[in-house]
């Protein structure tokens, strides 16, 4: 097999929890890896996510990431959900299929914003996101835009992680040839850290996660394509 990162090494900066896969993809190409997990999550509302379910019905759900579905049925038994279901993206459809749920819509871009644009809702129907914290209202008003009732709420939390100076030296004191974000919540927890980037290339997942950076100063050298795992080592390795 062509190993075409060997001697590369790529910092991995997604959850402790979502790193693996990624982590040992890179490898079988020949990467050596570092792990730096920079977020953490945990559910949040989750009573008040139950007394929502309960007391509406929507028409259709639309899941951004598979930590929303995660969290969200934890809570709430799959064969409950009678609503439409629309996924951002491959891996969150994958992680719906997984649990028994057929999906209905997938957009043609991995985006929320390409997701409100395409989304085929009917007149009066209603949608409800589950989101996290940080989650923007790009779609939200998008679909409003568009005549359609939208309610969300945020069912899990996202909150950095701290290193010490000392955790981080020993990180940053080799070289690193790339540096990964999957989300914006991920860059601005580098940003927290206050590392330099020194000579790294930085590749973003989707273009919402390249504009937080960009906006801070760093220049991302590749934006995956598909909005993907795969589309971002893709990306490290075009770049």
């Amino acid at each position: 097999m062509k190993q075409p990162l060997k001697n590369k090494t790529v910092l991995v900066t997604r959850s402790e929890n979502q790193a693996a896969e990624l982590i040992a993809k890179l490898k079988i190409l020949g990467a050596r890896t570092v792990a730096l997990p920079l977020i953490q999550t945990k559910a949040i509302h989750t009573q008040k996510l139950a007394e929502r379910l309960k007391k509406q019905s929507y028409n259709w759900i639309i899941f951004t990431s598979p930590n929303a579905v995660k969290f969200f049925f934890e809570k709430i038994p799959p064969q409950k959900l009678h609503s439409k279901i629309a996924a951002v993206g491959t891996k969150t459809k994958e992680y719906l299929e997984q649990i028994g749920l057929k999906v209905d819509f997938v957009p043609t871009q991995f985006t929320a914003q390409q997701m409100a644009i395409e989304i085929p809702l009917n007149p009066n129907e209603t949608v409800f996101i589950p989101r996290s914290n940080l989650a923007k209202n790009d779609m939200v008003e998008l679909l409003e835009n568009r005549g359609f009732k939208v309610e969300t709420l945020a069912i899990y939390e996202n909150s950095s992680i701290s290193y010490t100076k000392k955790d981080l030296a020993k990180i940053f004191e080799q070289k690193i040839d790339y540096i990964t974000f999957a989300s914006g919540a991920t860059v601005k927890s580098f940003i927290e850290l206050g590392v330099a980037i020194n000579h790294s290339k930085v590749i973003c997942i989707g273009p919402s996660t390249a504009k937080i950076a960009t906006q801070n100063n760093m220049e991302v050298a590749k934006i995956a394509n598909p909005h993907t795992m795969e589309g971002l080592i893709t990306a490290i390795i075009n770049s």
